[in-house]
C-alpha cells in the first residue's frame, strides 16, 4: 500500500551542506582536534526486484483522490503488457446557496434534446505522454452498479461494467497544445460572452443510442446524484487496442481555486436565443485501473525470490521496484555516518528504447515500517515536497548523472537513515523505486553489485568515535 506524501523544512540548509564538504571545512585552524575521518566502499550488498504495491487511488479517510493517472495499452521488452483503464463517476452540479444539486434546464422542458454529450478530461502537461502515438482507441461501457465511495479503492480494483459502447467514435486523440474546449455565446450561467476556452485535454463523444435515452429522462432523474447515478453510475474508459503509449490525465483542477474542466459535457440550445450552451456535470470520482501483464518480459524474468545481483530494475506505477539489503556492517562498527550513497549505472537491453520510453527522471529510496507500508527514508522526510526542484532531487542524488564517458547513473543519499539502520532503528533494507509513484510510468535496467561492467556500490563517509 502506498501512500502519497509530502514533506516539509530545511531545504536550503541541506542543499548549502550538500555542496560543501563539511569534512575539510576550518581544517587548517582545528587541525589537533579533528576526529578521525573514514571512507569505505566495503559495504556488501544484495539486490532483488519484486513486485511494487498497488497504489492508493482513493482514500477515504481523508477524502483524497489520485492526482494525475495514465491511459493506454503498451507492450514493450522490459515491462511486457500493461492495459491503464479508468472509471468515471459523473455527478451533478450543486448549488451554492444550499449544497442541493441544481439540474439542467432540459431537464424540465420537452420541447429541448442534448445535442451532444461529450467526456472531457484534462492532459496532464507536465508529463503529458509515455511513448510516441497520440492516438488512443477506446471503448466506453457503462457501470452496472453504483459507486461505494465509503470504502479505499487502490490501482488493481475491478468495478462491474456491462452493456453496449456508449462512445461515438472508436479511438481520441490526444497532444500536449491547447485545443478548444467549448465556445459558446451564451455561458451555462445566462450571460452573454462570447469568450473561448482552450486547454489541453481529450474529448470522447457519446453516441445516439445514449442522447436518445438521455433526452427521455424528466427533473425526477436529476433530483440528487443517486437518481442520475440510477441512469449512468458512472463509465468504464479502457483502450479497446494497443495504444503503443500512454496519456497522463487530471480529473481535477491543476491548481486550488483553478475552475475544474473536466466532467461530462451536455451541449444544447439555450432556450431564449437557440445559441448553444451546455451543462458540465463534474467528476466525482476517478479511478484508474492498472493491469500489468510482465509475460515473457525481462521484467518477468528478473521477479522471483532469488536474489538478482547482476541485472535489477525499476518500473512505476505499480510496476517493480529493487530491494537492497546490506548483508554485513561490521566495516562500521562505532562511527557515525556523514554521508552515505548508493550508486546505480543505467543499462541498455535489446528491443527496448529509453528514447522511446524513457528513463525515470528521479529515484528515490524507501523502508518498510513496523506494519510493513513502504515510507520514504529518513534523508527524505524532512525536505518539503522532494519531487518539486532540480535543487532538491540534485541534493538527494535521485537525479539521472553522467559520467565522463557519458554513461547515466543514479546515486541515491541515504545519510540519515544508515546512521539508524546502525542503530537498529530499522531494516537494514530498502527499495529504489520510480518517484512520483502515482504518475510516472517510466522504467530503468541497472547493473546490480555484481555486474561485470559498471557495478552498484555504495560508499559511506564517516567519523570514528574515539
Amino acid at each position: 500500500m502506498n501512500r502519497i506524501l509530502s514533506y516539509l523544512p530545511l531545504v536550503a540548509l541541506l542543499i548549502l551542506t550538500a555542496c560543501t564538504d563539511p569534512i575539510t571545512v576550518g581544517s587548517d585552524l582545528v587541525d589537533g582536534d579533528l576526529a578521525d575521518i573514514g571512507q569505505t566502499t566495503d559495504i556488501p550488498f544484495t539486490t532483488k526486484v519484486v513486485a511494487e504495491d498497488s497504489i492508493i487511488i482513493f482514500d477515504v479517510s481523508e477524502n483524497a483522490v489520485i492526482g494525475s493517472f495514465t491511459f493506454g495499452k503498451t507492450n514493450d521488452a522490459l515491462a511486457g503488457n500493461w492495459d491503464h483503464s479508468l472509471y468515471l463517476i459523473p455527478r451533478l452540479v450543486q448549488r451554492t446557496s444550499t449544497g442541493l444539486p441544481d439540474p439542467p434546464e432540459f431537464a424540465f422542458r420537452d420541447d429541448i434534446n442534448v445535442d451532444s454529450a461529450v467526456l472531457i478530461l484534462e492532459i496532464d502537461t507536465s508529463s503529458a505522454f509515455f511513448g510516441l502515438a497520440r492516438t488512443f482507441p477506446t471503448s466506453v461501457v457503462a457501470l452496472t452498479d453504483i459507486v461505494d465511495q465509503e470504502v479505499d479503492y487502490y490501482s488493481n480494483l475491478e468495478l462491474p461494467a456491462s452493456g453496449p459502447m456508449l462512445n461515438r467514435d472508436a479511438a481520441f486523440s490526444a497532444t500536449r497544445e491547447e485545443t478548444l474546449l467549448y465556445d459558446t455565446i451564451v455561458s451555462p450561467t445566462g450571460t452573454t460572452s462570447g469568450d473561448t476556452v482552450s486547454q489541453a485535454h481529450i474529448r470522447i463523444a457519446l453516441n445516439d443510442d445514449f442522447l436518445a435515452q438521455l433526452n427521455m429522462l424528466d427533473e425526477s432523474d436529476f433530483e440528487s446524484d443517486t437518481t442520475f447515478w440510477d441512469f449512468l453510475p458512472g463509465v468504464a474508459i479502457t483502450p479497446s487496442a494497443e495504444t503503443d503509449a500512454l496519456v497522463t490525465l487530471r480529473a481535477r483542477p491543476t491548481r486550488i481555486g483553478s475552475v475544474a474542466r473536466a466532467g461530462l459535457y451536455f451541449f444544447y440550445p439555450d432556450t431564449a436565443t437557440g445559441n448553444p450552451t451546455f451543462y458540465q456535470a463534474p467528476i466525482d470520482l476517478a479511478l484508474p485501473r492498472y493491469q500489468k501483464d510482465f509475460v515473457g518480459s525481462l521484467a518477468e524474468t528478473l521477479l522471483g525470490e532469488e536474489e538478482d545481483n547482476e541485472r535489477v530494475a525499476v518500473i512505476g506505477q505499480s510496476g517493480v521496484m529493487t530491494e537492497i539489503t546490506f548483508t554485513d556492517l561490521s566495516a562500521l562498527e562505532d562511527v557515525v555516518i556523514n554521508q552515505a550513497e548508493i550508486k546505480f549505472y543505467l543499462e541498455d537491453i535489446d528491443g527496448y528504447s529509453y528514447e522511446e520510453f524513457t528513463n525515470p527522471s528521479f529515484l528515490a529510496l524507501y523502508y518498510r515500517d513496523e506494519t510493513g507500508d513502504l515510507q520514504p527514508i529518513e534523508d527524505r522526510e524532512n525536505l518539503a515536497n522532494p519531487n518539486s526542484s532540480a535543487a532538491v532531487r540534485q541534493f538527494l542524488g535521485g537525479d539521472p548523472q553522467t559520467d565522463d564517458d557519458g554513461n547515466v547513473f543514479y546515486q541515491p543519499k541515504f545519510s540519515i537513515h544508515m546512521q539508524s539502520i546502525l542503530e537498529g532503528a530499522v531494516p537494514p533494507t530498502i527499495y529504489l523505486r520510480v518517484v512520483p509513484i502515482d504518475s510516472d510510468p517510466s522504467r530503468a535496467v541497472l547493473a546490480g553489485p555484481q555486474a561485470t561492467v559498471r557495478p552498484a556500490s555504495v560508499q559511506v563517509t564517516f567519523t570514528e568515535l574515539n
